[in-house]
């Protein structure tokens, strides 16, 4: 049984050594669909982690009346922060009011007139934690309706592009990642043909001895197999030198660094091997008896 194992992995990687022009084109189409969707993977996660920093900045700012009680604020408060959606709430008396204005002018208000005309207000912070776009109209709606709320200032607009930034990238993810396997599949199964037909007869000596479908098949499997697994390690290794340099080169400007998913290398060579294997069954199943 080990013997043929072996015989039968030999053979896939003699395959690779004798047909060194198709397998090339097979490795490097290999190499270019992982360099795309590993670099796609890396935007994706290092925009995933800027969309949700700044989904975590998200706010409402809502003002209350003039005349209305402290107490009454602070129920309405109460009711806000029991609204789905929101993360926290922090109240803002006149008092504290009076002290962020002194922070950020450097004056004291009371110093010129005699009553703090600052208004009572309250910050919603929300909750983001889904890959769901954000809708705040509805928890401004709501908010609206409470009484005693004289303003509302919000950044629906920001959020919006934000959000709506992240979902085309998804899209447009998804499509050109579909596109360009569909591509590699197809080069992958005519590199399997290719090598089908140059070892016909050995196929048809193999049948008159009475060798198994399967055990003609493996060995082009694993020479693709092969194909994927070396095109994929190699897009790898690219990325990671990439990286490395384009790091060394932002750390001179700031302190943002672009980060790869450790478990990168994992999913690389599954898809690529994935790939791999699916346009050499094809190629099998159509061109061999």
């Amino acid at each position: 049984m080990l013997d043929r194992a072996l015989f039968l992995f030999a053979e896939g990687f003699r395959n690779l050594i004798r047909h060194k022009l198709t397998v090339f084109a097979a490795v490097f189409s290999v190499f270019l669909t992982m360099i795309i969707i590993g670099s796609l993977f890396i935007i994706g996660k290092n925009t995933n982690k800027l969309i949700y920093y700044l989904r975590s900045k998200y706010k409402i700012e809502v003002f209350f009346e003039a005349d209305l009680a402290k107490e009454e604020a602070l129920e309405v408060v109460e009711q806000i922060e029991s609204l789905s959606g929101v993360r926290n709430t922090t109240f803002i008396d006149k008092e504290s009011a009076t002290k962020i204005f002194e922070k950020q002018f450097g004056e004291n208000i009371l110093d010129y007139i005699q009553r703090n005309p600052l208004p009572m207000s309250c910050v919603v912070n929300l909750n983001r934690t889904g890959n769901f776009e954000l809708d705040i109209m509805p928890i401004v709606t709501r908010i609206v309706s409470f009484p005693g709320i004289d303003n509302i200032e919000h950044q629906g607009k920001l959020i919006q592009r934000i959000e709506g930034f992240h979902s085309r990238f998804t899209k447009i993810f998804s499509v050109v990642s579909f596109g360009i396997i569909l591509i590699t599949i197809s080069i992958i199964l005519n590199t399997i043909k290719l090598t089908i037909y140059a070892k016909k007869d050995l196929v048809e000596d193999l049948h008159i001895i009475g060798a198994t479908n399967t055990f003609v098949k493996v060995p082009f499997l694993i020479e693709g197999i092969l194909q994927g697994f070396i095109g994929s390690l190699i897009a790898f290794l690219v990325l990671v030198v990439c990286l490395q340099i384009g790091n060394n080169f932002l750390t001179q400007f700031s302190t943002m660094t672009i980060r790869m998913d450790p478990a990168a290398l994992s999913w690389m060579l599954f898809i690529g091997i994935s790939i791999s294997f699916i346009g050499s069954l094809l190629a099998v199943t159509r061109f061999l008896p």
